[in-house]
C-alpha cells in the first residue's frame, strides 16, 4: 500500500503576526509517498530540485521524523519507505521543513487508515519543523496543512482559526537565490522588545483583520508592518531595500518578508499586476547580481485537501 501527499509552501508572519499568522500557496508544493514495508524500518530516499539539500538520516529528516510519529500512534509493526520530493527550496522563508513535515504525516496517516485529530497532527509537525528550524511554531505548519489564511491562538494544544481571502486577491511571491536559515534567524531575535514596538505590532494586526473584513487590499497592504523580528534581521536581507523600491515602481502597494526569509511578497489586486510586480523586482535583483525564482499565487489549499 503507498499514499502521496502533497503539502504548500506558505507565507508566515504576514508583516505584524510574528509566529501567529500564516498563508498557504497554491505552488510551489513539496510530495511525499510513503509505502509500507513488511520489515519494521524507515528508508528515505529523497528526490526534486532541492533534495540533495535535505539528510536521508530518519533522525534528522524532518518528514521522517512525522511519519514515525504517526506511525507510533498505529499498532502496526510494519515499516515504510518514504520517498520526499523537495520543491521548496530550505531556508527559503516559504516553509520548506513545515511542507515536507506535514506531507509526510498526511501521507503515514493515509496509508495507515488512521484517523488522527488535526490537533494531533499539527503537533507532531511542528515538533518535526523544529528539528529544522530550532523551535517548534505552527505558522507555516498550520496553512500547509489546513490550507488558506490561518492564526494561531494557542500551540499546546493547538488551536487554530481560519479567516477567508478574497478569490480575487493574487500574492506576487519572489525567492531571491539566497539561503536565510530559520535557526540563525530566530538567533538574532531579542529576548525583550520596547513596548512601543509591541503595541504597534498590535495596531498593524488588528488593522490587518479589519482590512481583511472589509476585503480591503490596499488597507490590508498598509498593516504588512512589523517591530519584532524584521528589523533585527535586516542584515540578513541586505536586497530588501532594493526589492521594495522595486515593488512599489511595479505598483505593488507593499513588499514584506516572508518568515525570516530571504523569500518577498506582495499582496495585489489580480494576477495581472502580480506579475509585473514580480518581474520589477527580479529584474531589480538581477541588476545587482541577484537571480530570483517568482510565483504569482492565491491562497491555495492544505495538505488534508491534497493528496492521490
Amino acid at each position: 500500500m503507498e499514499y502521496t501527499a502533497y503539502a504548500p509552501a506558505t507565507l508566515s508572519n504576514l508583516g505584524p503576526g510574528f509566529d501567529v499568522l500564516g498563508l498557504a500557496l497554491d505552488q510551489p508544493r513539496d510530495e511525499v509517498r510513503v509505502t509500507l514495508l513488511p520489515e519494521p524500518n524507515l528508508k528515505i530516499s529523497c528526490g526534486g530540485p532541492y533534495g540533495d539539500r535535505i539528510p536521508t538520516d530518519p533522525q534528522k529528516n524532518v518528514a521522517g521524523y512525522a511519519a514515525n510519529r504517526v506511525l507510533a500512534l498505529s499498532d502496526r509493526t510494519q515499516g515504510m519507505k518514504l520517498d520526499v520530493i523537495k520543491n521548496i527550496p530550505p531556508g527559503s522563508g516559504l516553509g520548506s521543513s513545515a511542507a515536507s513535515s506535514v506531507a509526510a504525516a498526511v501521507a503515514a496517516m493515509r496509508v495507515l487508515e488512521l484517523t488522527i485529530p488535526e490537533e494531533t497532527l499539527l503537533e507532531i509537525a511542528g515538533a518535526a519543523e523544529g528539528i529544522a528550524a530550532g523551535a517548534a511554531h505552527l505558522d507555516n505548519v498550520a496553512p500547509a496543512l489546513l490550507g488558506g489564511f490561518v492564526g494561531v491562538m494557542q500551540t499546546t494544544p493547538a488551536r487554530i482559526c481560519r479567516f477567508t481571502v478574497p478569490s480575487s486577491w493574487r500574492f506576487a511571491v519572489i525567492l531571491p537565490h539566497k539561503e536565510v536559515k530559520t535557526a540563525e534567524a530566530r538567533a538574532v531575535l531579542p529576548e525583550m522588545v520596547p513596548m512601543g514596538d509591541a503595541i504597534a505590532n498590535l495596531r498593524h494586526l488588528t488593522g490587518l483583520f479589519h482590512a481583511l473584513h472589509e476585503e480591503n487590499l490596499e488597507n490590508f497592504a498598509s498593516h504588512l508592518h512589523d517591530k519584532l523580528a524584521i528589523p533585527y534581521r535586516a542584515p540578513l536581507l541586505p536586497f530588501f531595500e532594493t526589492a521594495r523600491k522595486a515593488a512599489e515602481g511595479a505598483g505593488a502597494y507593499a513588499l514584506q518578508v516572508s518568515g525570516s526569509g530571504p523569500a518577498l511578497f506582495s499582496p495585489c489586486p489580480n494576477r495581472e499586476a502580480a506579475a509585473q510586480v514580480c518581474d520589477g523586482v527580479k529584474a531589480a535583483l538581477a541588476a545587482e547580481g541577484i537571480g530570483a525564482t517568482t510565483y504569482v499565487s492565491t491562497a491555495g489549499d492544505g495538505a488534508l485537501e491534497l493528496g492521490s
